[in-house]
């Protein structure tokens, strides 16, 4: 890539495009600050000077993978009955992942340099925000802790579900959809009511044969 005189503010969002897509082809410990130089065109110094080390600069790509799926979220319709609502945003976790997919595992994972504390609270913060996004598209009208709960778990499924599919390949994209869109159906409707019940004293409610 020939080199292009461009503003700070620019050559930094460069740099950031290109190791955003390089990690998100490649594992974390197949990308080096050198080969994304290279292909942004700029001395390696370069990108040390406007991000520091490769962790660094691994953990603004993830910061802005998930302000950009944040972004995607559409904002709450009345509209939509609540399976609509759970169709919408099913689809929108698998978008999101499929396009995202190397990278968002390897900060599942914290891939290549261990558990990183840092790393593992934008994942936990972008999970905590995906809670409060179900919640405000599904319209639930008081969202209780318990609830809250239940959609926190659910977010370890979406992560295991897609991860079948995209790097175990054991599962389609139709057979996660439908996966993750009964599951959620089901948490919301009857498994967040049903420990609501339980953490009141009641007792359960069985179904009869």
């Amino acid at each position: 890539m020939s080199y292009q005189r461009l503003s700070p503010d620019e050559r930094r969002a460069q740099i950031l495009d290109v190791a955003r897509r390089m990690f998100t082809e490649l594992p974390y410990a197949e990308v080096s600050t050198a080969a994304i130089a290279r292909e942004t065109g700029v001395q390696r110094g370069l990108i040390h000077y406007y991000f520091g080390t490769k962790r660094e600069l691994f953990l603004k790509v993830v910061k802005s993978l998930t302000a950009s799926a944040a972004m995607r979220v559409p904002p709450p319709d009345d509209r939509l009955t609540q399976p609509e609502a759970v169709e919408l945003l099913v689809n929108v976790f698998l978008d999101t992942a499929e396009q995202n997919a190397t990278t968002w595992f390897a900060a599942l994972d914290a891939e290549g340099f261990g558990q990183d504390p840092e790393l593992l609270r934008i994942v936990n913060r972008f999970k905590d925000e995906a809670v409060e996004h179900m919640v405000a598209i599904l319209r639930v009208p008081e969202p209780t802790e318990t609830l809250r709960a239940v959609l926190r778990v659910y977010t370890g499924l979406v992560d295991a579900a897609t991860r079948q599919w995209l790097q175990e390949k054991t599962l389609d994209r139709e057979q996660v959809h439908t996966l993750l869109a009964r599951s959620l159906l089901a948490m919301v409707g009857d498994i967040a009511p049903a420990l609501e019940r339980a953490g009141a004293g009641e007792e359960p409610v069985l179904e009869k044969d």
